[in-house]
């Protein structure tokens, strides 16, 4: 197995070898897909997403992390997530393909934008902003399209520094994975109703989202868009 996907157990290095073929053929202008997916169960059609591959881009194994889950079930997803991953190491390495890469993604987004009214691209169902580097690609991505609201989660990126990050952008969101950098932002009810009693709270809004809450008629980036306006936000497990 090779060694950098060996963190997740899920992946086979067939799928390894099949993803980094289609990375090269990519870049070879043999290979011309669609690098963003459109909407899931929980988010609207006006939200295209991008993903890499969970835990081996992240900086720990979160328990219970749900976007392993497809990849145990699903072959294809497997080797699209490694696909990204695999086009987005070349991109970090050469600034022909970096270019290559960003005018290829740029097409899609102005496509997705001229769809909806509320155009939005989540950053990551699946994996994080794993270096600095990767961080700086899409920021210079998000600065070409101003007109697109972008959001991600992070557990890589300290509370401070995600704080300067979202001052600067306004198409740009992080929310806080680790509130204060140690509390994680998901669990059950009681448990985000006692985080919120013992959380510094001065100068600071802190969200516990509905989604998934018994009679909820929320969805996401649709009547609710707190993800891209909040970084303390709290997840509800279901």
């Amino acid at each position: 197995m090779n060694k950098e996907y060996s963190k997740n157990k899920y992946y086979k290095e067939v799928e390894i070898q099949q993803a980094k073929e289609l990375a090269k053929q990519f870049y070879n202008k043999e290979y011309t897909p669609q690098l963003l997916r459109i909407g899931n169960k929980k988010l609207g059609s006006n939200v295209a997403i991008w993903d890499l591959p969970s835990i081996i881009t992240c900086q720990y194994a979160c328990k219970g992390c749900y976007a392993l889950k497809a990849e145990r079930l699903y072959k294809n997803t497997r080797i699209h997530r490694a696909f990204h991953y695999e086009i987005i190491k070349q991109a970090l390495t050469d600034k022909s393909k970096r270019d290559f890469f960003i005018n290829y993604l740029n097409v899609e987004l102005r496509r997705h934008a001229l769809l909806f009214k509320t155009p939005v691209v989540r950053i990551h169902s699946s994996g994080d902003l794993f270096n600095d580097d990767y961080l700086n690609l899409w920021i210079d991505i998000i600065n070409q399209n101003k007109d697109i609201n972008f959001y991600t989660y992070t557990k890589i990126y300290n509370n401070q520094f995600i704080d300067k990050i979202n001052a600067i952008f306004n198409n740009f969101n992080i929310v806080k994975s680790l509130i204060d950098d140690k509390f994680i932002n998901f669990g059950d009810l009681d448990y985000l109703e006692d985080l919120t009693k013992t959380l510094d709270t001065e100068g600071k809004q802190y969200h516990i989202c509905g989604y998934g809450h018994e009679d909820n008629k929320l969805q996401c980036m649709g009547n609710c868009t707190k993800c891209l306006e909040c970084s303390n936000i709290l997840f509800v497990k279901h």
